[in-house]
């Protein structure tokens, strides 16, 4: 590791004023926006080294700090991640991405994950250090567990008997706001889900199909990618859990489907604000049902007698309502078709309801 403060946690010297990230009008979530007079608010990012005690590490901006070459995060994609909203410097719903990071550990055959008590510490400094004009931050709090350096090449892991691997963790928080700017997207013709696999049950480091699917949706002159199952029903999006308004109730597709079982996405079936359905994506394709409200429309997965009135990507970091899939126009029942505003605030009020 190069480039960092081989320092243990603790208060940070005050840093200057950096250039502006350009924030560019894509499906990414927006840079918080800088006060008048005040410094803007940087990234910061601390690594471990496994074989020191687990709270000293480097401090660094994330393009200071580096991984050794041989950790299987990096040449295998071999490790977890959780992607933490920070509201006013306070991590939001940190016990559930926590309970996932272990849970999706145990399945892989990893070491267990740092706990709460390990990382408040950490969290607490990588905010002030963050901080600027002591204002508390809004971001994006990232975790990291790989599971550490190979000490040879190959992916085989130590047999039994053999030193297990050190595995390495590392913490970045990059300020930001939420996003619930209105999307186009694409269907994927070119990648799919896999419901049976384990690994559609963990956030690991790849994410080579999601941007595969994102470059598909690109060319196709779209902002984001929707994904099919294996069985070609709706799955998920690149980067995102898909919920769809169908006859005034929210579904979403189960997790047979190969969707990630994302956070935000277990809050809202925890609260009865969702509930779980096999999506056809004829569904997303249909013109909009004026007459949503009708009684007498059939609730079922057929894409002929449903009523579709609206759909959202949700994730821990916002919540963005579709304006068009495949370029056709999606709106709502009463509503002009791909109206920003009135998505907006839809997507804004269920997000927030999520964290209330």
């Amino acid at each position: 590791m190069t480039g960092g403060q081989d320092l243990p946690i603790g208060p940070a010297r005050a840093r200057g004023p950096a250039a502006r990230a350009d924030s560019r009008a894509d499906s990414r979530t927006a840079l918080a926006a800088p006060e008048a007079g005040k410094p803007d608010p940087q990234p910061i990012a601390w690594i471990g080294d496994p074989s020191q005690p687990p709270q000293r590490g480097q401090w660094g901006r994330p393009d200071q700090l580096s991984l050794p070459l041989d950790d299987r995060g990096l040449t295998l994609a071999d490790g977890l991640f959780e992607t933490v909203l920070v509201e006013q410097g306070q991590p939001r719903l940190l016990d559930a991405h926590l309970e996932r990071w272990h849970r999706s550990a145990a399945l892989l055959g990893m070491e267990v994950p740092p706990s709460r008590q390990r990382l408040e510490p950490l969290i607490a400094a990588a905010l002030e250090r963050c901080q600027a004009g002591g204002r508390a931050l809004d971001g994006a709090l990232r975790l990291n567990w790989s599971r550490g350096s190979a000490p040879a090449r190959g992916i085989d892991l130590p047999a039994e008997g053999e030193p297990p691997l050190l595995h390495r963790f590392w913490l970045q928080f990059t300020p930001l706001q939420p996003s619930f700017r209105p999307v186009t997207t694409w269907i994927s013709q070119l990648e799919r889900r896999l419901g049976a696999s384990v690994l559609s049950q963990c956030k690991t480091f790849a994410y080579g199909q999601a941007i595969q699917a994102r470059r598909e949706a690109r060319s196709a002159g779209a902002e984001e990618a929707l994904l099919l199952g294996t069985g070609g029903e709706l799955c998920c999006g690149a980067t995102a859990n898909l919920l769809l308004l169908i006859d005034g109730t929210w579904l979403t597709p189960p997790l047979a489907s190969g969707c990630l079982p994302g956070v935000m996405r277990g809050r809202a079936l925890e609260l009865g604000l969702v509930r779980e359905a096999t999506l056809d994506p004829g569904l997303l394709l249909q013109p909009i049902n004026d007459s949503i409200n009708d009684p007498t429309n059939d609730p079922t997965n057929d894409p002929t007698k449903t009523s579709f009135s609206a759909a959202l990507l949700l994730n821990s970091l916002g919540c963005r309502p579709i304006r068009a899939v495949n370029g056709q126009a999606v709106g709502a029942a009463g509503q002009p078709a791909g109206d920003p505003g009135w998505a907006s605030a839809l997507a804004e009020s269920f997000w927030r309801s999520l964290l209330a």
